[in-house]
């Protein structure tokens, strides 16, 4: 696949780039994947460019270093290149993630865009993200008001997930 045939639906975002490592153009990673080691296994990586453009990079070097990883990134030869780099996302190929052995787990990217519904059949709105809090993951839904609605994603308030139908059941109040 060439950097014209990808698409943003056809990329999920793994991690992050960070600041310059040494001097030789390595740089620190931020892993988005859970365990956080998974980055490494999941290849090719690509990166968000500036104009919003996904393009390939050829295999890193990499190595755990302290809590996370760093990177020597092909044509990121001294640390100037590698601060120019801080901040942008990497990605992988949606096909080359292993299929989820279990039918209540889910990759985020399969939940936002779902349509959330309460018990009564109302509509409170759509995933916008999640975010992960360390105690459970969050859905975060954008009403049709523009108000956000924090749900946590545990069995308590989320029902079922129709994966078909792209659609959420929650016990939820909105006035909470």
């Amino acid at each position: 696949m060439t950097t014209d045939d990808v698409v943003h639906d056809d990329v999920v975002v793994v991690g992050r780039i960070g600041g310059p490592y040494g001097v030789k153009g390595w740089v620190h990673l931020q892993s988005f994947t859970t365990p956080a080691e998974n980055l490494l296994d999941y290849q090719p990586w690509w990166v968000k460019t500036a104009t919003g453009d996904w393009q390939q990079l050829a295999k890193p070097a990499c190595r755990k270093h302290k809590n996370g990883f760093v990177a020597l990134l092909e044509g990121v030869a001294d640390r100037d290149a590698a601060a120019g780099l801080n901040g942008q996302l990497l990605g992988v190929l949606a096909n080359v993630l292993p299929p989820l052995a279990d039918l209540d787990e889910f990759y985020w990217r399969e939940l936002e865009g779902c349509e959330v519904i309460d018990t009564t059949g109302k509509t409170l709105g759509r995933v916008d993200h999640l975010l992960e809090t360390g105690a459970n993951d969050v859905l975060v839904i954008l009403a049709d008001s523009g108000q956000q609605v924090l749900i946590p994603f545990v069995a308590q308030y989320v029902q079922a997930v129709d994966r078909q139908k792209r659609v959420i059941r929650v016990d939820w109040d909105e006035q909470w």
